[in-house]
């Protein structure tokens, strides 16, 4: 049913894909081993550059100026790709908060950079999320050990995220921010990670301790199918390729056992698969 592309990408802590649909790239982070990856399509090669951040890192947003904003336990930088330089940005923690919360999953919308951030050692429900805009940040829930997601259809007013300690992906109306349980998952079935939305009402879910990404048919709110990844920490979803039809997958080596290496063995890789959908795009953040 699915056609596989396996990237060699040795990510200890694979994370946070996006689609450059100007260059026809994807960007990407290793959390642990901090590093920016890029994945050139039309070329079919992988670079990786280390970055001089604390780890972990958490997100990656790319911006119109063809830089990136990239956060990380000491807060948001800049990188300018051209240089390849990291300058301050942002830190949208409290002083008290510096020690105990760091940066994790995210996305971008018209103007705004959603930002989530969870416990460090994601044992204390002191993890939030919400968004930054005109240097502003506004929260929308909190009370997580990890915040994962969120991925958000601005056409229909929904935002969707994964409470991954309590194996749950929840739905808020963004009028009104009221939210509702959407699917709660059962422990063989791994924990909700990152997420991403299609064209035709699905949201794609990547199972840490799963070895899966699966669909969930919104209307129905079970899912459809799913794909079987040899990888047991799938991390990261989001839809790439000139007309977005493409899967990238993200996975994670941290936390596989050796026993487990066998059966998965291409955990740390990442994957590219093709699919009978189309995502929504997901737009480049102007810094102005």
């Amino acid at each position: 049913m699915f056609d596989f592309d396996i990237l060699d990408s040795k990510t200890y802590l694979g994370e946070s894909g996006f689609y450059l649909n100007r260059t026809n790239e994807i960007v990407f982070l290793d959390l642990i081993r901090p590093s920016l990856i890029f994945y050139s399509i039309d070329n079919k090669i992988l670079t990786k550059l280390n970055l001089k951040l604390k780890k972990p890192l958490g997100n990656v947003y790319p911006l119109n100026d063809n830089n990136f904003i990239i956060s990380s336990y000491e807060g948001m930088h800049i990188y300018n790709r051209k240089k390849k330089t990291l300058k301050y940005f942002n830190d949208i923690r409290k002083i008290n908060e510096l020690d105990d919360i760091s940066y994790n999953d995210g996305t971008i919308s018209k103007n705004k950079l959603w930002i989530g951030l969870s416990h460090i050692k994601e044992s204390k429900n002191l993890g939030y999320f919400g968004y930054l805009q005109n240097k502003k940040f506004v929260t929308i829930d909190k009370g997580f050990k990890v915040s994962n997601g969120p991925a958000i259809d601005v056409k229909k007013g929904y935002l969707y995220f994964s409470d991954s300690s309590k194996s749950s992906i929840y739905q808020y109306n963004l009028k009104n921010l009221k939210k509702k349980t959407l699917i709660k998952f059962k422990k063989n079935q791994g924990f909700p990670d990152g997420i991403t939305l299609d064209n035709k009402n699905g949201l794609w879910v990547a199972h840490w301790a799963g070895g899966q990404v699966s669909r969930i048919n919104l209307n129905s709110k079970k899912i459809d199918f799913n794909i079987k990844i040899p990888a047991l920490n799938v991390t990261s979803v989001t839809f790439v390729g000139k007309k977005l039809n493409h899967l990238f997958i993200t996975t994670a080596k941290i936390e596989t056992s050796k026993t487990h290496l066998k059966s998965y063995k291409y955990s740390g890789s990442s994957f590219i698969i093709k699919t009978e959908y189309t995502g929504l795009k997901i737009p480049y953040y102007n810094m102005r």
